[in-house]
């Protein structure tokens, strides 16, 4: 979806947004398939392209040493260079590739990766249905990739300044607002959600040129509204924890812990408008030369020691609901778990802008040069 190196990368958690029993299940079912004793006699390279961090669980109780395996990575800053990296020589020498879930209806109409086999992830019976259905992910009705980390969008806010939040997006141009707002120089993220917020699109990614427009005005307003314009998460969080800012256009539900971590409560809640959601997958590569250990490891990252890692080293939000419900309560609390049906009605996962134009809708690399007026306002 995002561009996440500005979420993964960052001065939080494992790492300096894109790191933060299962995996004997799926030992078990490549052993039925003869694969079994293979992968446990003889170490296996398995190229993994993806972003850092994202690699971290499967080192869990040293998951890929006692199955043989040999992760040889190679991390991205942004979901662009899966396309070009398979698409330049890829295509049959990496196994893994980890992109956003809007990412994944063009790797798959594009022939760039292949369809899940799904009698390899028996996890996937504990993935919860909401990201396990999500149209992104089953392209056509074939899923091609296997879920196992979110987030989204919200309205973080300062509860000892707005003891009701504000119900709104469009509530941040009033000028009891003015100087006390933070944002992200998130050109996707923006645009969306000042699609959702700021124009009459029907779907957050699919804007006319007019529709675009309007976008950017809406970000400008809000921009003009704004004390920071953050480069990083962290950034933001710091902000909101000195109080020099109170309130944000879009977020992160895990920002709630980097201010918690320096002593400052801060809430999150989702506008009427609702927001967007982003979903990160495990995809295995068209041709892979290790096809079989590629959905061990993808089968082990929905497995409930990989995602307790996840949750609670990286703080990132799971989708095992075995894993799910072992977390600690402070952990568990940072994400809506509790609430994941009504969670889906507000934050909605877009597939990404098109990369090629239609006649009606406009492009990626309009949104950038149109983003482009943005920066400059």
């Amino acid at each position: 979806m995002i561009n996440r190196n500005l979420i993964r990368v960052r001065s939080y958690g494992r790492l300096s947004r894109r790191q933060f029993g299962a995996g004997l299940t799926a030992l078990s079912g490549l052993t039925m398939a003869g694969l079994g004793g293979r992968l446990a006699m003889a170490e296996t390279d398995v190229t993994f392209l993806g972003w850092q961090g994202y690699d971290s669980p499967l080192l869990v109780d040293d998951f890929v040493g006692k199955h043989g395996i040999k992760l040889d990575t190679t991390y991205i800053g942004n979901n662009d260079e899966i396309v070009t990296k398979l698409t330049s020589g890829g295509i049959g020498q990496i196994d893994l590739v980890t992109p956003y879930m809007g990412y994944i209806p063009l790797l798959a109409k594009t022939g760039l990766i292949d369809p899940i086999d799904t009698s390899l992830v028996p996890n996937l019976d504990k993935v919860l249905p909401l990201f396990r259905n999500d149209s992104n992910v089953n392209v056509d009705g074939v899923l091609y990739s296997v879920p196992f980390t979110w987030g989204s969008a919200p309205m973080m806010y300062d509860p000892a300044t707005y003891s009701t939040p504000p119900a709104s997006w469009k509530d941040l141009l009033k000028p009891e607002f003015t100087g006390k707002v933070g944002m992200m120089d998130d050109p996707l993220g923006n645009l969306m959600l000042a699609a959702v917020v700021g124009t009459d699109a029907e779907f957050a990614t699919l804007l006319t040129a007019d529709q675009l427009k309007a976008a950017v005005d809406f970000l400008i307003a809000i921009k003009k509204q704004s004390r920071l314009v953050a480069v990083s998460w962290g950034d933001l969080a710091d902000a909101l924890s000195r109080g020099d800012i109170t309130v944000t256009f879009s977020g992160w539900e895990t920002i709630k812990k980097f201010c918690a971590d320096k002593g400052k409560n801060i809430e999150y809640t989702y506008p009427s408008e609702g927001t967007f959601a982003w979903l990160d997958n495990y995809c295995v590569a068209k041709d892979a030369p290790h096809k079989a250990e590629a959905h061990l490891l993808a089968n082990e990252i929905i497995g409930v020691p990989a995602q307790k890692d996840l949750a609670e080293t990286a703080i990132q939000a799971i989708v095992n609901v075995d894993a799910i419900a072992g977390l600690d309560p402070a952990i568990k609390s940072l994400y809506p778990y509790d609430d994941i049906e009504n969670f889906g009605k507000k934050a909605k996962f877009y597939a990404f802008p098109p990369s090629e134009p239609d006649g009606k809708h406009t492009t990626y690399t309009e949104w950038l040069a149109e983003y482009d007026r943005f920066k400059t306002a």
